[in-house]
């Protein structure tokens, strides 16, 4: 092989090498049990750090911002999924599952950042 066969095949291997990791790290998350859910929650907001907020508030209740939309209503856990009621109608569940402090709501698409509750509108 000369040369440059080398180091394109190096390139190669390095780079599968790269995706391969990228994989094993989405296959950190880990999914929360029902009373992970409660204690990581509790006091604690899930954000994306621009368009939308979510404030779990330790008395059961919450606050949401979705596009500057302030919303709340009541939080609580069942079958495994966290489930945010607004009072109108059937409330929204979803599967929490987490890796350092990401977050991802399994089903929804919205993926965010754990953290200390922020001052909000």
């Amino acid at each position: 092989m000369r040369a440059h066969q080398i180091f394109v095949h190096a390139a190669l291997l390095l780079g599968l090498g790269s995706f391969a990791s990228l994989g094993f790290a989405a296959d950190n998350f880990r999914k929360l049990k029902d009373g992970e859910i409660k204690a990581r929650l509790a006091g604690m907001e899930i954000t994306d750090g621009v368009h939308w907020a979510e404030q779990y508030m330790r008395d059961g209740t919450y606050k949401a911002f979705h596009l500057g939309k302030p919303s709340k209503g009541k939080w609580f856990v069942r079958d495994g999924e966290l489930c945010l009621d607004e009072g109108k109608g059937e409330p929204d569940c979803r599967e929490v599952w987490i890796f350092g402090n990401k977050i991802e709501f399994r089903g929804t698409g919205l993926e965010g950042v754990l953290q200390a509750q922020q001052k909000r509108g």
